[in-house]
């Protein structure tokens, strides 16, 4: 949920930066069809790169209090809420079996979110049984 709330965010500081060195670039293009040079021209690239920073500043803020409401939040992963939410019954459909309209990054996305989840949980599975097999293994030695 955090990275669907925060990738425009993301993306809309590139664009904001982008949009404002396009304009500088305009700018001095202007500049440099006149003869003579005026303070406009320089009061016009401050204003844009005013505004520039501005616009994202705010977006980077926004950016950061998200994720810092994230972080204070700490939710378990994605695939365990998931399954606090699908356990008991309520008027909320599984997104298993029938969909309707969801774009294919959504569903990509949950899903390398699972197989994440499942590499780690699989993982610490692993690690617990090779522990137990040694311990097993140390102790049936002792005995022998």
């Amino acid at each position: 949920m955090i990275y669907r709330s925060t990738r425009h965010l993301k993306r809309l500081a590139l664009m904001i930066h982008s949009t404002g060195n396009t304009a500088l670039l305009l700018t001095l293009c202007i500049q440099h069809s006149f003869p003579e040079p005026s303070r406009l021209y320089l009061d016009l690239i401050l204003a844009i790169l005013a505004l520039e920073l501005i616009c994202s500043l705010t977006c980077l803020l926004i950016y950061t209090v998200k994720v810092r409401k994230f972080n204070k939040a700490k939710p378990q992963p994605d695939i365990l809420e998931e399954e606090k939410v699908h356990a008991y019954p309520s008027n909320i459909t599984s997104e298993t079996g029938f969909r309707t309209i969801s774009s294919l990054e959504e569903i990509i996305e949950k899903q390398g979110d699972i197989i994440v989840y499942l590499k780690r949980h699989n993982a610490l599975l692993s690690k617990r049984l090779l522990a137990f097999t040694s311990s097993d293994l140390g102790s049936h030695s002792n005995r022998t």
